[in-house]
């Protein structure tokens, strides 16, 4: 029997995760090579440390000097004031992540996309076993670096979820495969907080039943699991012992989302607005990118000690510009403001989503004017 065939017919799969290395900063990068060996900081205007909004992302040379996506901006100006800072052009983010998606889809086998900057592929069609993995890696990451200029890290296992954790340990330009029937034993010594969905809260829940490691959930009864955290306690148990089996599968985009976590909490409603405000430029310039319009919009708040709040409204017609978008998110976070108590976190997002049509031909053609407009400034 044909060894896919074969595969096919068995439990275990091959699910690739890929995630392109500090997007936002390398696709500035890309079409502004001079930044290569500098850091680099996507944001808001620091103004010499007295700027509002937060870091979006940097590159790894900024992080060596502490900076971390979410960071208030005048932080992240006091830690390394020598870096270029540049305010993000999501329209050119966008249709360069369409450009890296068509790459991915290219290469074979089910195909989902995650965020921006983020995917699974499912090779066990494409694969006959695991030795096969790093060359199909191989190749994938040299067509990238030739149409594209950017690196991605790659994880390798049986499942979605170990694929994600895998891709985490090894980053800028990396790749962690788990090979057949290791998941359990590379899962073991990591702590509860690599898979993702787990937050500080959940995480603090856990450590109060003496789970600190996934190797100690491994263990857990999942029956108490599932009494302390409901279903989602049932799912971690799941992941712990390598059995999730989510399928990589395309979905019709539904909503587009973004938020911000806030450094330090805060009960300043002003920097909140101004967070806001960068998140309806984000979300509007996205949805334009990818011809997008939107019907609902949503407003989130996280206060401090994990209280979430949300207020949802429909908008008279379908929209995807700033303007109708920041007007709307305004008038929800009124009805959300609180002087009691300190802020965490701000999210905004967009649904009721219709796509316009475009071409591969445009979208390739408004990728070229995008590069060419940076480099003759």
């Amino acid at each position: 029997m044909d060894a896919r065939r074969e595969r096919s017919l068995a439990t275990s799969r091959i699910i690739a995760h890929i995630d392109l290395d500090s997007f936002y900063a390398s696709a500035e990068i890309r079409r502004n090579e001079s930044l290569k060996n500098q850091p680099v900081i996507i944001g808001a205007d620091p103004k010499e440390g007295k700027g509002r909004g937060v870091a979006l992302t940097c590159n790894y040379i900024a992080r060596r000097s502490g900076v971390r996506s979410g960071m208030p901006i005048s932080q992240a100006w006091r830690l390394c004031p020598q870096a270029v800072f540049i305010r993000p052009d999501f329209e050119y983010y966008e249709l360069l992540s369409m450009q890296v998606m068509q790459i991915l889809r290219s290469k074979g086998g089910k195909f989902e996309q995650v965020s921006i900057d983020e995917a699974f592929v499912d090779l066990s069609s494409v694969l006959n076993s695991y030795s096969e993995v790093r060359g199909w890696v191989k190749n994938l990451k040299e067509g990238l670096a030739e149409k594209t200029g950017l690196t991605c890290s790659v994880g390798v296992a049986e499942n979605k979820s170990s694929a994600k954790i895998a891709t985490d340990l090894n980053k800028p330009d990396g790749l962690t495969v788990v090979e057949e029937g290791k998941v359990k034993e590379f899962l073991k010594p990591l702590p509860t907080r690599a898979i993702s969905g787990v937050g500080v809260k959940t995480e603090l829940l856990l450590s109060a039943l003496g789970i600190k490691t996934i190797g100690e959930l491994q263990q857990a009864d999942e029956n108490l699991l599932k009494k302390k955290l409901g279903k989602a306690g049932s799912w971690l148990w799941s992941v712990a012992q390598g059995q999730e089996r989510e399928e990589v599968e395309e979905h019709e985009v539904r909503s587009l989302s973004a938020e911000r976590t806030f450094g330090e909490d805060t009960s300043d409603w002003n920097e909140v607005e101004s967070v806001l405000k960068d998140l309806s430029s984000e979300l509007s310039s996205r949805a334009s990118a990818a011809h997008l319009l939107f019907r609902k919009v949503g407003v989130k708040i996280r206060f401090q000690g994990f209280e979430t709040h949300t207020r949802e409204s429909t908008l008279p017609s379908l929209a995807n510009d700033q303007g109708t978008l920041w007007k709307e998110a305004l008038a929800l976070l009124k009805r959300l403001r609180s002087r009691a108590r300190k802020i965490r976190l701000v999210g905004l997002r967009v649904s009721g989503l219709e796509r316009e049509s475009v071409d591969q031909a445009t979208m390739t053609a408004w990728l070229q004017e995008k590069n060419e407009g940076s480099r003759s400034r």
